[in-house]
């Protein structure tokens, strides 16, 4: 045998070595060691639970009781996984897969909490009186009250609340049901259409059984500057229109504002420029008067520099009037901002459009604290028929897979859940109060996990005595059904790996457990909601409840 023959085999052994040692270093990327079980698990749990939207006091209970004593093992401080929560209600009973495994325990054992720390999405639906604004402003308060009387509240958030209405009379007029925190002290401010303001200042000052020497909240005009004019908001506000095709001017709109942006170079508006331009093209009578009307409206709502020198000077950056539009779009935190509307010369379409200006604007600020946006009552704007309202939810989209990014909280309040069924595909959390409605059933079976895992032929009927659509209308006022496949409300014992009856849930699972957290004396499992739901009893607001039924008697 030749020198290069006896060599080889050592080349093919060091070869194989090194080839040994990188996928030892790739397997330990993806793998856990056999040996260090319990540190991967901890830090897994302990990262689902710092992010699950909702958590019960068991959970939280057992965990912290349990962190404690490794702590003092250890001698060192524990990281707080609850460091921001309030209560939402209690657990009345639990449905879906693998729900008989989970034992019913004790009241104080299933009172749910929402998660004030971390981003999440909601969706809340149901009919009229159903409890839904309620539910809104319980959540409301959980992140903006402080100090919290529902759970802890270190860092409130900054909250802004969309509404609309669509107007009757100025007798009738009906204020948005969050305005009520004001009864806790927080600071709440109303925005609204300048063209209705002595209205609501009055609807909005007088708001009825708010306790003696409560503050009320302020009503300002929606007043909005040039910069907060971006060329694709202006071409949504140019465009309104209560037909789907758009007006025959936004051509001529569109060219000018294309160029606009190559001349000035800046992404907001010079609105007198602008105008200008516009003056010098030759329009059609019919287009003029389109036109005119956008216009009017949209100066309606917009503080014109020119009018008084804004940022011309730094004097003038220091007048009375500059620090009040400043102090109009300053977002604090535990404030609480209500943009309402509603107004004989708003429509749903116009509404639509300057919501998405204020979200824009109230997001620009999100580096100076945390956001939560609220939609109430949101099947009277957001209507899939016209443009402003798809651009609307859109934007909403945006928000919602970002949110973890732009540090943003969203829910959406509405009667019918047939507004978008995208936007129940991508919540966090879905809320359901009683309604009777055959299509707004269909609408929620098709999105939701809890409707189609795990259901047995009986339930799969309608119509039956235990489908979901009968859970839904047999709900109390106040009682809702609660689907969130992270929410993390059950703890089991591991050793009780729950037995599944294949038969009876179409499901071939044997076990459904999450993360087990092994510590010295105990052991014990997390279990995710998952495909499951809840029927919940929201708790009493803190706040003033601004939502009761007016009775004859």
């Amino acid at each position: 045998m030749d020198s290069k023959s006896q060599t080889q085999p050592k080349e093919q052994i060091a070869t194989s070595s090194e080839m040994t040692k990188e996928l030892a270093t790739h397997l330990a990327l993806v793998d856990r060691s056999p040996t260090d079980v319990e540190k991967p698990a901890r830090s897994r749990m302990i990262e689902q639970l710092k992010i699950s939207p909702l958590h019960s006091s068991k959970v939280r209970a057992t965990f912290e009781v349990n962190n404690k004593s490794e702590n003092n093992e250890n001698q060192s401080e524990g990281e707080e996984v609850f460091p921001q929560y309030g209560l939402l209600g209690q657990r009345l009973q639990t449905y879906g897969y693998g729900s008989e495994d989970i034992p019913v325990g004790e009241p104080v054992d299933n009172l749910i909490y929402t998660n004030s720390n971390a981003p999440w999405s909601t969706f809340i639906c149901g009919s009229q009186g159903s409890g839904k604004s309620h539910t809104l402003s319980c959540m409301l308060e959980n992140v903006l009250v402080a100090p919290s009387r529902t759970g802890k509240l270190a860092k409130p958030l900054t909250g802004l609340v969309l509404h609309y209405d669509r107007f009757s009379s100025i007798e009738t007029g009906q204020p948005c049901e969050a305005a009520y925190l004001c009864s806790s002290g927080i600071p709440v401010r109303v925005l609204v259409s300048p063209s209705h303001y002595q209205a609501m200042k009055k609807l909005y000052e007088n708001l009825e059984g708010l306790p003696e020497g409560a503050p009320k909240p302020v009503v300002s005009k929606l007043k909005f500057v040039e910069k907060h004019l971006s060329i694709s908001m202006m071409k949504t506000l140019m465009a309104v229109d209560s037909e789907s095709q758009e007006p025959l001017y936004m051509e001529i709109v569109t060219k000018i504002l294309r160029e606009m942006a190559q001349e000035d170079g800046n992404s907001s508006i010079d609105f007198n420029k602008f105008k200008s331009k516009l003056a010098e093209q030759a329009l059609a009578p019919n287009q003029k008067s389109s036109l005119n009307l956008r216009m009017s409206l949209l100066e309606s709502f917009l503080e014109i520099e020119q009018a008084w020198g804004f940022r011309r000077s730094a004097k003038a950056a220091r007048s009375g009037t500059a620090r009040q539009l400043d102090e109009k779009w300053k977002f604090n935190e535990g404030s609480l901002t209500i943009v309402d509307l509603s107004c004989p010369f708003v429509n749903a379409n116009d509404a639509c459009a300057l919501f998405n200006i204020c979200l824009s604007v109230f997001l620009e600020g999100r580096g100076l604290g945390n956001r939560m946006i609220a939609l109430d009552e949101a099947h009277k704007f957001l209507v899939n028929t016209n443009r402003e309202a798809n651009e609307l939810t859109e934007s909403l989209f945006t928000i919602i897979r970002q949110q973890r990014h732009l540090g943003t909280r969203l829910i959406i309040a509405t009667q019918e859940p047939t507004l978008s069924p995208k936007l129940l595909d991508l919540c966090d959390v879905t809320i359901v109060h009683r309604f009777t409605s055959p299509e707004w059933f269909k609408a929620l079976q098709g999105h939701l996990a809890g409707a189609v895992v795990g259901i047995s032929s009986e339930e799969r009927s309608k119509f039956s005595p235990n489908s979901l659509f009968t859970k839904i209308v047999l709900l109390d006022t106040g009682e809702a059904l609660v689907f969130s496949a992270n929410g993390v409300l059950d703890i089991l014992e591991p050793e009780g790996n729950c037995k599944r009856n294949s038969e009876s849930t179409g499901l071939e699972h044997d076990e459904h457990k999450d993360e087990v957290l092994v510590s010295k004396d105990n052991a014990f499992t997390t279990w995710k909601l998952g495909p499951r739901y809840i029927r919940m009893k929201v708790r009493m607001r803190t706040t003033t409840d601004g939502g009761r039924s007016i009775l004859a008697k």
